[in-house]
């Protein structure tokens, strides 16, 4: 099966399918919501229904929609060109999802990001065997180790639990889509009083429609935060620190594993929680899916590629393979 990688995007030329693309295309496949895979005004889109409502909610503000959305469940699958494509769980955020393409014999597995970790909101991972595999290689070194979910909830819920003993507000900065929605549910959970900033609760009714409870949440006020948590956009950072003179900074992010993270981020906590795989998942992935050939795109794919080739393992670099097409 011919693939291209292509700047704005990865095309299956041989069954007209884009995947992910970055610009407005014919059909494609959507891995899950975060804008910069779920971009562009198609004219058919498929994807999981969460992952579809979302993109659907974004379109909707420019007053455009695509013009058919085909919204497909975890172990179900769809033709197109000629192709059966299934679609499986990858536990990167609420609805992200696996293509499994079969075609003339060949089976192509396109992860999207993904990890294997169980998520805090979201469907574990089932891995998929395949003779080629496109994978996200974000945090493709061995230097990256990340909390399972359980240990992340107990840190969160004792950072917060201990600032406002203190007196002081924590704060968490989160992502609008993802991390935000998991940290507030964690919070929430836990029985504590909880702001949620507006570009983040936008998505919480899209998480209560699949089971998550969001019980007392409350809409981010910066007049009123007392024994409250806040979840807040990261961008807020210095607006918190500018405008509150006892606030706790803790930083959720597969970032936060890094010797600078407290550097760069000015945080007090770091939580190094991932919706990425870690290096260790992403070589157990490689190899239980059997593939011959492994592509590696986003992050660390030279490294990660050399590191698999003297594994034995015939993988390729993205970005490499552009450059030699260039």
């Amino acid at each position: 099966m011919q693939v291209e990688f292509g700047v704005n995007g990865i095309c299956l030329p041989d069954i007209g399918l884009w995947l992910d693309p970055k610009e407005t295309r014919g059909k494609a496949w959507l891995s899950h919501a975060h804008s910069d895979h779920a971009w562009g005004l198609h004219t058919e889109v498929w994807g999981t229904p969460a992952t579809l409502r979302i993109y659907r909610m974004r379109w909707a503000e420019q007053d455009e929609a695509p013009q058919r959305l085909n919204p497909v469940n975890y172990g179900e699958s769809f033709h197109v060109g000629g192709a059966r494509c299934t679609v499986m769980p990858a536990a990167h955020i609420l609805g992200a999802a696996q293509l499994v393409v079969e075609y003339r014999g060949e089976r192509l597995v396109y992860t999207g990001d993904i990890k294997l970790r169980e998520p805090l909101c979201g469907h574990p991972t089932e891995v998929v065997e395949c003779d080629r595999l496109i994978i996200e290689s974000t945090f493709g070194l061995p230097i990256y180790h990340f909390l399972d979910r359980e240990e992340a909830r107990r840190r969160i819920v004792r950072f917060a639990q201990d600032t406002l003993a203190d007196g002081a507000t924590p704060a968490f900065l989160g992502y609008p889509l993802g991390r935000g929605q998991e940290v507030a549910h964690v919070l929430c959970a836990a029985g504590i009083r909880t702001a949620v900033h507006g570009a983040i609760a936008r998505f919480i009714p899209v998480y209560e429609e699949y089971g998550y409870s969001f019980a007392g949440w409350e809409p981010y006020d910066a007049r009123d935060v007392k024994g409250k948590a806040l979840v807040v956009v990261q961008g807020m950072r210095n607006v918190l620190e500018a405008s509150m003179r006892d606030v706790r900074i803790a930083y959720v992010s597969g970032w936060a594993a890094l010797a600078n993270a407290r550097a760069q981020t000015g945080a007090e906590e770091l939580i190094p929680y991932s919706d990425h795989a870690s290096f260790v998942e992403l070589l157990e992935i490689v190899e239980r899916s059997k593939a011959r050939r492994v592509d590696l795109v986003h992050g660390y794919t030279e490294a990660l590629a050399r590191i698999l080739r003297a594994r034995g393992v015939e993988a390729y670099s993205v970005a490499a393979l552009r450059e030699a097409q260039e």
